[in-house]
């Protein structure tokens, strides 16, 4: 007979990651409790959700979900759903990596596709959602700001000329 809590575990899993933007795998092995908690803490606080799943509640929760992946889960594997912004969750977890060298990832998912470790790596690597919209502000003010300058580049060169006749008219007449 099949554990009603490991279906509803598989349930659980499988609806989370539809909800979320992104996810991604890691393996916690090394770290500390304590380190485990800091890090769920920031994951938190930027918008996204560690949680603790055995591999084989994750590969069924991953086929339930229509996503398929050949790659095998060995060691102990935490799910990292990133819920508010698809990449900031995902970045603390490198930052960390880059200076505790751990956790490390396993692969991700985005839009219902597996990420393979390099895209993955690619992924993380785009600027967060906040600086995108900033840049895209500000490449859409940018020609504006030139449109406005070029229409008055005229009227002022024009004004600095009828003032510079002004002054010579002025030294002349003295």
């Amino acid at each position: 007979m099949v554990n009603q809590a490991k279906i509803f575990a598989v349930d659980d899993f499988s609806e989370k990651l539809k909800s979320a933007k992104s996810a991604a795998l890691i393996d916690y092995q090394g770290l500390s409790g304590e380190q485990l908690a800091k890090l769920r803490k920031k994951v938190k606080e930027a918008g996204g959700v560690i949680e603790v799943i055995k591999n084989t509640l994750i590969s069924r929760g991953l086929t339930k979900a229509g996503i398929y992946s050949d790659q095998p889960l060995t060691g102990p594997t935490a799910v990292v759903f990133a819920n508010e912004d698809e990449i900031e969750p995902l970045k603390i977890i490198r930052q960390s990596a880059q200076v505790l060298q751990k956790p490390e990832f396993k692969f991700g998912i985005y839009n219902g596709q597996i990420l393979s470790l390099e895209k993955l790596q690619k992924f993380v690597d785009l600027p967060g959602k906040e600086t995108l919209l900033a840049r895209f502000v500000g490449g859409l003010a940018n020609p504006l700001s030139r449109l406005v300058y070029g229409l008055n580049f005229n009227q002022i060169k024009l004004a600095l000329t009828l003032k510079e006749i002004g002054n010579r008219k002025q030294e002349l007449g003295k």
